[in-house]
């Protein structure tokens, strides 16, 4: 009888181990640049794609697809949602889902821009990565609406992110 509350008590404690609420998060804090891409680039992407640089805890390239644009969560705003890769090495490629609201800052053709990321896992080392990210900051060029952010408008969006990042080895 001793022998079995032993498996199973040892048992419920490597279950507890490995599950998400007891997986590695490890803070993150990066800056990132998105520059919007000519449509040339990306004529199966209608709303639009940029380019990443980012630097800091999220040290990588990538791309980010508009995937829908909308009225925002309050008047005055608008909203949207998007896909983002973050492109490490060769293997190790870091997905999210994004929802996106850029405020309009009087007198200027620039948006504050907020942008909530969910970490849907990646490639590599990001194979079962979860988390969520923040980034906050400013998309300059972004008016007037149509044509809105274009690369023919030198859009550009500044991001500062934070966040936590699980289920990621540190190896």
């Amino acid at each position: 009888m001793r022998s079995i509350k032993v498996f199973v008590l040892g048992a419920a404690a490597a279950l507890a181990l490995c599950s998400p609420a007891f997986a590695q998060c490890d803070r993150i804090k990066a800056k990132a640049t998105e520059f919007v891409i000519t449509p040339f680039g990306s004529p199966n992407d209608p709303l639009g794609r940029t380019v990443i640089i980012a630097s800091g805890g999220l040290n990588s390239v990538g791309t980010a697809i508009l995937t829908t644009v909308g009225p925002g969560p309050s008047p005055g705003t608008l909203g949207g949602t998007s896909r983002h890769v973050f492109v490490v090495t060769e293997q190790d490629q870091l997905t999210a889902t994004g929802v996106l609201v850029w405020t309009p800052i009087p007198s200027t053709g620039n948006v504050n821009s907020s942008l909530t990321l969910t970490v849907t896992g990646g490639t590599g080392k990001f194979a079962s990565a979860t988390g969520t990210i923040i980034g906050t900051g400013t998309g300059f060029n972004f008016f007037p609406l149509p044509p809105g952010p274009s690369s023919a408008n030198n859009s550009t969006f500044q991001y500062t992110f934070t966040g936590q990042l699980c289920g990621v080895p540190t190896t």
